[in-house]
């Protein structure tokens, strides 16, 4: 019997990403061809709802599969599988079974017969960046946040079998290895304590070509000294990149999204950056009309964004989310105005990249080249400068 045909679509953060990966992964080592999207018998969603947009997302593209194909089997799985009620699919993993997803699939898919050939596309055969999922689950609370509703309270993975990961991960030719996690700065050890800085100077001593690269991690929340200093002291092993999920810089709008620093911590936290590792890649997450957002605190988080070396920035215009603390709190911000100061936070953003890219023309920079497009061959910095070289160095070198 020949396997039914597989497409994927994975919406939101690193962590989901590599979720659907890891799935991905199995199922071709047990035969299932991965097609085209327009080929596939079976459409797996894996979804995303940390915004309200977000969702709305999903479930337009959930539409948009029945409306094409009213034959192709739809599994959806992720945060958002249990939000959504207005589009069927034939089966539905909730977040908190997660762990279930590979056998009820195999059962799943084993009840379909394809009459198509099985050719397996060269999935990701040549990709130099794979995926660590070192902990999933938060139990913070932030009052926009869903997330600790839908992922549950903080699981961190043995770092016994974490270390044996990248290894193999290196082995079988990946050159970057991205740690990724719903709140990094919260790993624990289960069976020895040791926290993420730790766990992370035990991954530079693993066997293997290749440096590691640390997803979103929470500011403030660590030893951070500690964190910059084994980044500057691992030559290369780690790239000198940092993008912190900051949200805002005002110290009202942080109390009323129950974040657990102000302005002052977030300022020493640039500084020993820049004392310790001044030529790092500087990324942050920023929050825009939190309920209770005034246009002088809008005015601090862009001051503050202007004030240091940022090379990229994710700005999220706030949305309602029920079942979250920040809908029923009052001097909520009109959309308009929301997107607004978006709109002016982006542009202060976008010039500090210019200006951080200007200071690094001229610098040697470490680069696994990836794909190539004509004669051009494009890549990512250690810094996560995106970059474009000579079409004849070799991918993954």
């Amino acid at each position: 019997m020949n396997r039914p045909t597989l497409a994927f679509q994975t919406f939101g953060c690193r962590l989901n990403q590599a979720e659907a990966e890891a799935w991905q992964h199995a199922l071709i080592a047990e035969g299932f061809p991965i097609v085209a999207p327009e080929q596939a018998q079976v459409f797996c969603v894996h979804s995303c709802a940390v915004t309200e947009t977000a969702v709305k997302e999903v479930v337009k593209f959930l539409r948009t599969l029945r409306k094409r194909n009213a034959t192709q089997r739809i599994i959806l799985s992720g945060c958002a599988s249990t939000l959504i009620h207005d589009v069927t699919v034939d089966l539905c993993i909730p977040h908190e079974n997660k762990s279930e997803w590979l056998p009820r699939v195999r059962a799943f898919l084993a009840t379909l017969q394809s009459e198509t050939p099985q050719t397996v596309a060269p999935w990701e055969k040549h990709r130099t960046r794979a995926s660590l999922i070192l902990q999933d689950g938060c139990d913070q609370f932030c009052a926009y946040c869903i997330v600790p509703y839908v992922r549950g309270k903080p699981i961190s993975e043995p770092a016994t079998a974490l270390l044996r990961k990248a290894e193999d991960l290196f082995a079988q030719g990946f050159r970057e290895i991205v740690l990724t996690g719903c709140h990094l700065a919260l790993y624990k050890d289960p069976e020895s304590g040791m926290g993420f800085v730790e766990v992370l100077r035990r991954l530079c001593e693993v066997k293997g070509e290749g440096r590691f690269r640390i997803g979103s991690i929470e500011p403030c929340i660590l030893d951070d000294k500690a964190l910059i200093r084994l980044i500057a002291e691992s030559d290369g092993r780690i790239c000198p990149f940092l993008h912190f999920p900051m949200q805002s810089a005002d110290d009202g709008v942080l109390n009323l999204m129950k974040r657990r620093y102000r302005q002052a911590d977030l300022q020493r936290l640039m500084e020993t950056v820049g004392s310790v590792l001044p030529d790092c890649g500087l990324s942050a997450d920023w929050i825009v009309g939190h309920p209770g957002e005034t246009p002088e605190a809008a005015q601090v988080t862009r001051d503050f964004v202007e004030r240091y070396p940022f090379t990229g920035a994710h700005v999220f215009p706030y949305s309602k989310r029920e079942g979250t603390e920040a809908l029923h709190l009052p001097n909520h911000v009109p959309h308009e105005e929301i997107l607004a100061r978006a709109k002016a936070l982006r542009s202060v953003a976008k010039t500090q990249q210019l200006r951080q890219l200007r200071r690094a023309i001229g610098k040697p920079l470490a680069v696994i080249p990836e794909q190539l497009q004509g004669n051009i061959r494009y890549g990512w910095s250690a810094e996560r400068f995106r970059c474009q070289l000579p079409a004849h160095y070799p991918r993954g070198e």
